[in-house]
């Protein structure tokens, strides 16, 4: 196969997927439960900090030349584009937003963050340096140059498998991906950094710091108030719109972002919407569906935005019903070795299309093989998408 062929093969891979699987990585982290005015949980001094400008530190939101959604959410718009630059740095994040809004709303929103990661870490049973060597160290458009990169050999530098060229095409790619996830910060940067047609020309550009990145939107709405991502969480100006139970739903969108540092691969966070948004109820203590009313919402066929029917509230009540079985019958360890074996997985186009289903193949394989019942039997995605309300049943 020529390269020409390659190129045109991985681009219509990737607009498929993106089709497919975009909903997971931006509206699933959409969280819309609560009322149109609130305050916080937890009435705190605001945490200690800074005011800095990017252009002395070299710190930016984003440096990629068109940010995208799947790196930075929805709701980034404001800081990934336009004020990238100006940020209140405290212990724990970086608070980027628009420099005309009143300095109290990055104070209140880092404060929230603040006294709300320690917590979701600990609710996921992930610790602090588990979480930032999880995550990407580098931004995800340096890494698929990287993989693309591998794919073609294009690296004079790297030692390629003996029989890389005997290998066929999918097999490359299973190979780059892994290879270029799983590659040390330092020899990203080198490659990345002397490359002329890389997304990033300096070590500054390409790297994440040991931080969470948050955005505060100007949305003058709480529907959609809070969203995570793979670099951060994104919330609403508190002088603009401030919903009810402020610091559950900052936990519950920081624990979006531990779930990407754990599972998300280069296409999506490989999570169907009801296991992501269950997780991430029943941790930050939100409504959880009372299990003798399971008969009221078939929580695990949804496995996008779109495939949710009814009420919001409803609907994320049963998914913390759902993903409340699962850690019963396999506890919350078991449950993020599942996590981060999905990240491990390489997205595969025609595996996809033959499995019949419609949650990401690796989901599905990682799941099938080490879920189980609450009577110990093995569970698997389609038994529990045909068999819940029998399993809710006998829970």
């Amino acid at each position: 196969m020529n390269l020409k062929t390659n190129k045109q093969i991985i681009n219509a891979t990737i607009l498929l997927m993106i089709t497919q699987i975009v909903g997971c990585n931006s509206e699933s982290s959409d969280q819309t439960i609560g009322g149109n005015s609130g305050k916080s949980d937890n009435a705190v001094q605001n945490v200690s900090g800074s005011f800095k400008n990017s252009y002395d530190t070299g710190v930016f939101y984003s440096t990629e030349l068109m940010p995208s959604s799947q790196m930075y959410g929805r709701r980034a718009k404001e800081c990934s584009q336009q004020y990238n630059n100006y940020y209140f740095e405290t212990e724990n994040s970086l608070v980027f937003g628009n420099p005309d809004l009143p300095e109290g709303d990055f104070k209140q929103v880092a404060t929230w963050v603040e006294n709300n990661f320690d917590s979701a870490l600990t609710a996921m049973q992930v610790s602090k340096n588990e979480f930032f060597s999880s995550r990407y160290s580098i931004r995800l458009d340096g890494l698929k140059h990287i993989r693309n990169n591998l794919i073609y050999q294009q690296y004079n530098s790297i030692s390629y498998p003996s029989e890389f060229t005997s290998w066929n095409y999918e097999e490359q790619v299973n190979w780059a991906t892994k290879t270029s996830k799983n590659m040390k910060t330092a020899q990203a940067i080198e490659l990345l950094v002397n490359d002329p047609y890389s997304p990033f020309k300096t070590e500054r550009e390409a790297i994440l710091v040991d931080k969470l990145y948050v955005c505060i939107h100007e949305t003058n709405s709480t529907n959609g108030w809070g969203e995570g991502n793979l670099v951060g969480v994104n919330v609403g100006a508190p002088s603009i719109a401030l919903p009810h139970e402020v610091d559950k739903i900052v936990k519950h969108e920081i624990i979006h972002t531990i779930q990407h540092a754990l599972s998300a691969n280069f296409e999506s966070l490989g999570l169907p919407r009801w296991f992501s948004e269950g997780q991430a109820v029943l941790l930050s203590d939100m409504n959880v569906a009372q299990k003798s009313k399971h008969n009221e919402y078939d929580p695990t066929l949804v496995v996008y935005y779109n495939d949710e029917v009814g009420d919001q509230a409803t609907a994320y009540s049963h998914y913390g019903l759902a993903y409340q079985y699962l850690t019963d019958a396999n506890n919350q360890t078991n449950i993020i070795k599942m996590m981060k074996d999905i990240k491990q997985i390489t997205y595969n186009f025609s595996t996809q299309l033959n499995s019949g289903m419609d949650e990401h193949h690796g989901y599905v394989g990682m799941f099938d093989s080490q879920m189980k019942q609450l009577n110990g039997s093995n569970l698997t995605v389609q038994q529990y998408r045909d068999e819940y309300h029998s399993l809710m049943t006998d829970y």
